[in-house]
């Protein structure tokens, strides 16, 4: 009966354990990196020329965002907001749905199942920091 009791406790104690992932948000992005600056890139578009973005990051979790239809609307979008970091500490959500993964000098947009973007314009989702600008730095703007 007594070994029919530790059995048991073993199934129950061993049913209890849940595989968490890992995570060591010391070595994040959030923690370790110099992620806050400008940064800009010129994303594929189908219906323009490509969408000429710079988005600048302001510690602690606010942006502004400067973006052109090349070849199109000449108008241009600003605008601002709020970001959060996902659980890992190395994702990027800003308040307007775009998600960014962080690297020491990207950023790369990925999709809405936080997958890089794949396929033959793959790298040109990628946003890379502009140097020397940093936090209150003037956003260029294209002419």
């Amino acid at each position: 009966m007594k070994i029919l009791w530790l059995v048991l406790v073993f199934i129950i104690v061993g049913c209890d354990k849940h595989d968490s992932p890992n995570i060591d948000i010391a070595t994040s992005s959030k923690t370790t990196l110099q992620w806050q600056g400008v940064y800009h890139a010129v994303f594929p578009c189908p219906s323009c020329d490509g969408m000429d973005t710079t988005l600048e990051l302001i510690p602690p979790n606010k942006y502004t965002i400067h973006t052109i239809r090349l070849g199109s609307d000449p108008s241009p979008y600003r605008g601002s907001g709020s970001f959060k970091w996902d659980q890992t500490g190395n994702i990027i959500i800003l308040d307007r749905g775009h998600i960014y993964h962080v690297y020491t000098d990207h950023l790369y947009l990925l999709d809405v199942k936080f997958q890089r973007i794949k396929g033959p314009d793959a790298q040109k989702y990628r946003v890379d920091k502009i140097e020397g600008l940093g936090q209150q730095a003037t956003i260029p703007t294209a002419k």
